[in-house]
């Protein structure tokens, strides 16, 4: 077997294999030695047919067979003998034909990894923002949940403030004309809950039943319905009920709808501090996390092979695609195509391409290897989000090696940036936990 590999590009090979003519024969009588134990053609008995007969018969059959096993017992040896490491499975195959007596060729074109040389991952200079919970957040959320199971009651002649609930008609139009899917009746609005675009919600505070209004909005220029996006819409709206909001006390009673059995209120109050400092937690290791991966973004500038970038792209864009689905929204809605979708997610993709590739190779470097208990973990702490089904969801895990693969390559990740950070300096800075949560801006990641 001859084989030539040629650089067409940065990261772009061309294997060409040539197999003898004297292995091609090989094969081909195997093939028709099997082949004359089951072939029946009219005229001859059964194993009887002659080998130029079963040939000539048979040949599309035949080409068809050695094309796939010469190509399957060739092409994965000459990867490893070349160290060659594409970056799918998926070669561009260009197949000759396989004739008795001659060479059979075929060439492969590949895209390969780039060479990692990770840089900058030793001695990073690190801030971690820590949350102290205070007494102001916990009643924070103590009110969201008096507002969660609020009762309304109806209030003649009462004027619409925000925390009240409107039931409403309205016909939305642009330049006079109304538009699709802008209409309802007896719809339900919460003064506040900025559940409707621009000053909506606004508009109505005064309103009483039985009151006609017309509100004034702009769609925003991101709007998920393209024909809308950015225009000037007018609403003509009928008030038909006006329901004040009643919250209950902050009491025992308020602790009992929130689902707590016993203690109370104290015991509720304790619940939410201590979820809400391991929601703290959680937040400071991921920005952590980001920092790092940040950092190794800045230091290790690379080009990347379009295939792989092509393929982050289209991962990134199939969780997009699901996220629209579940709130009801369709690609087509948006104006837009699979393609198009993927298209907007390159630089996300790029950075994800370039952290797994980093993290990987110094994975392998510092010789990091898997722990298998903090795969354990991390499953358990995700199965137990599903409650009484926890234990199904443990299964169907586990009954699929490529998620299992997922989820060990995940951990490895993690560990690698445990391990990154222990190699620098982490200073903390202390914050509220507002400022906390409200902190923006990170790369898109795996983990």
């Amino acid at each position: 077997m001859d084989v030539i590999v040629k650089e067409t590009a940065t990261f772009d090979r061309e294997i060409t294999v040539r197999i003898a003519a004297s292995r091609v024969d090989e094969m081909l009588d195997q093939e028709l030695a099997k082949l004359a134990t089951s072939a029946r053609l009219p005229g001859f008995r059964p194993g009887k047919i002659p080998k130029a007969v079963l040939e000539a018969r048979f040949r599309d059959q035949l080409s068809g067979m050695l094309v796939e096993k010469l190509v399957q017992d060739t092409y994965f040896s000459v990867l490893t003998e070349r160290e060659l490491h594409p970056v799918d499975n998926d070669p561009r195959l260009t197949i000759g034909k396989v004739v008795r007596g001659t060479d059979f060729i075929y060439t492969a074109q590949i895209q390969v990894y780039p060479k990692v040389e990770p840089q900058g991952y030793i001695g990073m200079a690190l801030t971690q923002r820590v949350a102290e919970i205070s007494a102001e957040d916990v009643d924070t959320i103590l009110q969201q949940l008096r507002k969660d199971h609020a009762r309304y009651e109806k209030e003649e002649g009462r004027a619409a403030q925000m925390g009240d609930r409107l039931l409403l008609d309205f016909v939305g139009k642009i330049d006079g004309v109304p538009f699709e899917g802008g209409q309802s009746t007896n719809h339900t609005l919460d003064l506040g809950s900025k559940r409707f675009i621009d000053t909506f919600e606004e508009q109505l505070v005064g309103g009483v039943a039985g009151e006609e209004r017309q509100v004034q909005v702009r769609f925003p220029d991101e709007y998920r319905v393209s024909d809308l996006a950015g225009k000037e819409a007018t609403f003509d709206c009928t008030i038909r009920e006006v329901q004040a909001c009643i919250l209950p006390p902050e009491d025992d009673q308020l602790a009992t709808l929130a689902g707590v059995k016993e203690g109370g209120l104290a015991t509720l109050k304790s619940e939410i501090t201590a979820s809400m400092q391991k929601q703290a937690e959680q937040e400071s290791n991921k920005r952590l996390k980001d920092a790092i991966l940040r950092q190794l973004l800045a230091s290790n500038p690379m080009e990347l092979p379009d295939r792989l970038v092509q393929r982050e792209c289209r991962e990134i864009a199939k969780q997009a695609q699901r996220d629209y689905e579940q709130k009801g929204m369709r690609l087509a809605d948006l104006g837009m195509t699979e393609e198009m979708l993927a298209a907007q997610f390159v630089k996300p993709a790029q950075e994800r391409v370039i952290i797994g590739l980093v993290l990987g190779e110094i994975a392998e470097r510092e010789k990091l290897t898997l722990d298998e208990a903090a795969v354990e973990a991390r499953l358990e702490e995700m199965s137990a989000m599903f409650g009484e089904r926890a234990n199904a969801m443990k299964q169907w895990m586990r009954n699929n090696e490529e998620r299992m693969e997922g989820l060990r390559a995940s951990v490895l990740e993690q560990q690698t940036v445990d391990w990154i950070r222990a190699q620098g300096t982490t200073t903390e800075e202390k914050c509220t936990f507002k400022e906390l949560m409200e902190q923006g801006g990170t790369p898109q990641t795996e983990a």
